[in-house]
């Protein structure tokens, strides 16, 4: 075993201050993570734009129907295994239980690897009636295909990350999402090139692709061909998930358990087996049906948003065409030539655009919810209220403080955001007016996912479940509403995802307070980050607008985003929003501290 890794030291830090080291890594890998994920998704939007004006939206709408199926049985396998494994690892080292530590590593593996195979299959026996009948998109049964060994890598990887996170070592899971962003993203954008462009080749020179003859029939080739490359991006994501589970099983072998052999001998006994087992299954099925709930709904969603638009495509394509036709030709909402119309596809890939940023936003907050666990399960196991309201403030301030001025400076900034990192014009003008409204829903679609895991934490593990169903039922009906208006289509999806989760926050929080018996200051963890995020977002919007024009669209939007950054620092430190205890914590936090307290800028 390593000597650098000690879990039982590591246990035994402060709440505040494993809490910040754990969510600072894994806020770090997961920034790198979403920056990488952004890229592939513009560089694939961007390679499309190479071959065609109006493929880019096309490409993106496949790529996003591919992960609809793929997100529902992912979270079957996945969604709630690595917070049962962190909850019950940090359990047992909290009572100092290391056997059962081991015993529960050891029942997972055979477990998670059967869930992973099963539902694998599963991926592969669904992917044939859902793009075909439920989505109308066939040109997507490729790419999910693709996706279904992501779902096995991704149950084998839980297995040690869970593992890792329960005993507040956030390092292995943070360096295994990189790899797996890196080899992503070099392969993914390299197989989807290659693909395109070989298949325009071979079609301008034969009429065919793979055996198959298309002869005029241009739109089906072009779309065929698309399909082939966004399943060869997506092959370069299987293999990215393969090489993150290799980093963890090579970590784990080489560097240990994180378990001096002499704790280990003076550990009580672990449970049986089978009460270990029924254990897990007994904690993982609350927590998977909230994931659960939360995936299928969003499935539902999807679904019926798509059909939404295919109907209204034929029965009022006039008013989509009169919206869009700058931006695709005529046959994309009335068809022709032997194919269908395609535009409900290529609204799903502007709206599909706009949710890329909004979940760089939300997958921090994820990291926020995921350190959280073992912090709050540790402070409730021991019964210490005072552990147990520093931990809820403090996650409750990191998310906020992050999540208000990303979410409003996306709402302001949606159309040079937009323009910045997207070359095809329908994603740029269409997209970022969905983002508009986005930026604020990101507020409470960030926030929701560290309460749950508090409530998880706190062993209300049945809540979250409950949570998620009232918000994808108030989701789908709003969505449903606002879609199948055709001067608002599918900026109508964003609609009902603000109603829906605005609403479960609400409640999530008060539930929250009102189990835990813990009221947290939110004057200090909510009003002065928001104060602070109206006044960066306000001068985002005046710098933006006074620079456009006069200067590169690109540096404009650069220089407003730092503008507002330096204001809501400045704004948060003239609040006092930090402690000198949370700034101690930062490297060289000690000189900061003291002279932010001299300044009088810390409380």
């Amino acid at each position: 075993m390593s000597k650098k890794y000690n879990a039982v030291a590591n246990a035994e830090q402060s709440v505040s201050s494993t809490f910040v080291k754990g969510a600072a890594i894994l806020t770090v890998s997961m920034i790198i993570v979403k920056v990488f994920g952004l890229l592939d998704k513009v560089i694939l939007a961007d390679i499309y734009s190479m071959f065609g004006d109006s493929l880019a939206s096309m490409g993106v709408g496949i790529y996003n129907n591919a992960y609809e199926v793929f997100v529902v049985i992912f979270t079957v396998a996945t969604g709630g295994l690595p917070i049962v494994i962190s909850r019950l690892i940090s359990e047992n080292m909290t009572q100092k239980r290391y056997k059962d530590v081991k015993l529960v590593h050891r029942i997972s593996i055979p477990l998670f690897a059967i869930v992973g195979l099963v539902c694998m299959l599963a991926m592969v026996a669904v992917s044939f009636p859902y793009a075909f009948y439920f989505i109308k998109s066939p040109y997507a049964i490729y790419a999910m295909i693709a996706l279904a060994p992501v779902i096995l890598f991704g149950c084998l990887t839980s297995i040690y990350r869970g593992y890792y996170e329960g005993q507040r070592n956030m390092f292995p899971t943070a360096v295994s999402e990189v790899i797996e962003a890196v080899v992503k993203l070099v392969l993914g954008a390299l197989f989807a090139f290659l693909i395109m462009k070989y298949g325009m080749e071979h079609y301008r020179a034969t009429g065919s692709f793979l055996f198959i003859n298309f002869g005029n029939n241009h739109i089906d080739a072009e779309n065929t061909i698309l399909a082939f490359s966004v399943a060869g991006n997506i092959c370069g994501i299987s293999i990215a998930s393969f090489c993150s589970f290799l980093y963890l099983v090579l970590k784990y072998k080489i560097g240990g358990d994180g378990i001096p052999a002499e704790y280990l001998e003076n550990s009580v006994d672990a449970r049986q087996k089978r009460e270990t087992f029924a254990i897990i299954v007994k904690t993982a099925l609350p927590i998977v049906g909230g994931a659960l709930v939360m995936s299928i709904g969003s499935l539902i969603d999807a679904v019926i948003i798509q059909n939404v638009l295919f109907n209204l495509a034929g029965t009022n394509a006039k008013a989509l065409f009169e919206q869009y036709k700058a931006y695709y030709p005529p046959e994309v909402f009335f068809g022709g030539k032997g194919n269908g119309f395609t535009i409900h596809t290529r609204l799903w890939g502007c709206y599909g655009a706009s949710l890329t940023l909004m979940q760089l936003v939300t997958a921090v907050t994820q990291v926020f919810g995921s350190s959280a666990m073992p912090n709050v399960t540790s402070a409730y196991t021991k019964g210490n209220k005072a552990e147990l309201k520093t931990s809820i403030e403090t996650v409750l301030k990191m998310t906020m403080m992050f999540t208000l001025p990303m979410a409003l400076g996306l709402s302001v900034l949606a159309h040079p955001v937009m323009n910045f990192i997207y070359a095809s014009p329908d994603l740029v003008n269409i997209g970022g007016n969905v983002l508009t409204l986005m930026g604020i829903t990101t507020i409470f679609t960030g926030i929701i996912t560290p309460i749950c895991s508090m409530l998880n934490g706190i062993g209300r593990v049945k809540l979250p479940m409950i949570l998620y169903t009232i918000c994808m039922l108030v989701k789908i009906g709003t969505s449903w509403i606002f879609v199948s208006m055709p001067e608002v289509n599918i900026q109508g999806a964003t609609a009902g995802s603000l109603i829906s989760y605005a609403l479960i926050c609400v409640v999530g929080m008060f539930l929250l307070v009102k189990y835990s018996g813990i009221v947290p200051n939110f004057f200090s963890t909510t009003i002065k980050p928001l104060i602070g995020a109206v006044g960066s977002s306000a001068v985002a919007f005046f710098v933006n607008k006074l620079c456009e024009g006069h200067m590169n669209h690109r540096l404009s939007t650069i220089i407003a985003i730092v503008a507002a950054a330096v204001i809501y620092i400045a704004i948060l430190l003239i609040l006092r929003t930090f402690s000198a205890q949370e700034v101690r914590i930062l490297p060289k936090g000690e000189k900061i501290a003291k002279t932010l307290e001299k300044l009088h800028l810390i409380g």
